[in-house]
């Protein structure tokens, strides 16, 4: 019995027809957690924010709205460009001739000139312009003299204190006069720039026009009036101008 089953040949595989074959089986099988591969939409859309679509369709159409309205806007822009220039506008709107308005111009008056205040009450009263002035103990005097060609003051030289022309002004301006009303047409040619024993300074002005006329807030109490000066004023003035204004002067 044993010897029946050595001699027996051993038993082949059963043979598969080749036109029943698959591709596996020549190949093989790809692995079953392989990823499919990705295209290049699928990762443009893995980069946009979360709260946008992932439709392609509606992502085309509203990019496809974007583009349309931006040259739109930009067309809008040209021609509200161009149109400005191109289109002419009226130069005086039109009206009907019931609705005509004539317009009315109303002129201001001119007004006069104003006069600086003067205090008439002061006219007839006598005033000392060295006390009014308060010029006891005076430092220096320099005299600004109107130049008739330009209007501008030239500035002399300045005298000083403990000099014979110094105490020549200070027994000139020592003199008490009376007070007359402010001859408002004649000008002051001639400037007086006081510096008084505490440093400050003051300017009096005065008018030649026969004799030598001062005025001037440094006066207070001429009360904006004129106060017409004896001959030793004139006399003591007269070398300091030139001969236009000596002429001015009764000698």
């Amino acid at each position: 019995m044993g010897q029946f089953y050595r001699n027996q040949p051993p038993e082949q595989p059963p043979q598969r027809d080749p036109q029943h074959y698959a591709p596996e089986d020549y190949l093989g099988k790809p692995p079953a957690d392989q990823p499919p591969p990705r295209r290049l939409i699928d990762i443009l859309m893995a980069q946009l924010p979360p709260w946008v679509p992932r439709d392609p369709i509606l992502l085309g159409a509203i990019f496809a709205a974007g583009v349309i309205g931006t040259f739109c806007l930009c067309g809008l822009c040209l021609l509200l460009t161009f149109s400005d220039g191109a289109i002419p506008r009226p130069s005086t709107p039109t009206s009907s001739a019931g609705n005509t308005t004539i317009p009315i111009i109303v002129t201001a008056t001119p007004a006069l000139p104003t006069q600086p205040p003067f205090d008439s009450s002061k006219i007839g009263s006598f005033l000392n312009p060295f006390l009014d002035a308060n010029l006891e103990g005076m430092q220096a005097i320099a005299l600004e003299v109107l130049d008739p060609n330009t209007g501008s003051y030239v500035r002399s030289a300045p005298i000083v204190a403990n000099t014979l022309e110094m105490q020549q002004f200070v027994t000139a301006f020592n003199i008490a006069q009376a007070i007359t009303a402010p001859d408002f047409g004649c000008p002051d040619h001639v400037r007086f720039l006081v510096a008084r024993a505490d440093g400050s300074v003051v300017s009096i002005g005065a008018c030649l026009k026969g004799v030598v006329i001062l005025r001037g807030a440094a006066l207070p109490n001429l009360g904006g009036n004129d106060l017409p000066m004896g001959p030793y004023f004139t006399d003591i003035l007269t070398p300091y101008l030139p001969s236009v204004y000596q002429g001015l002067l009764n000698r």
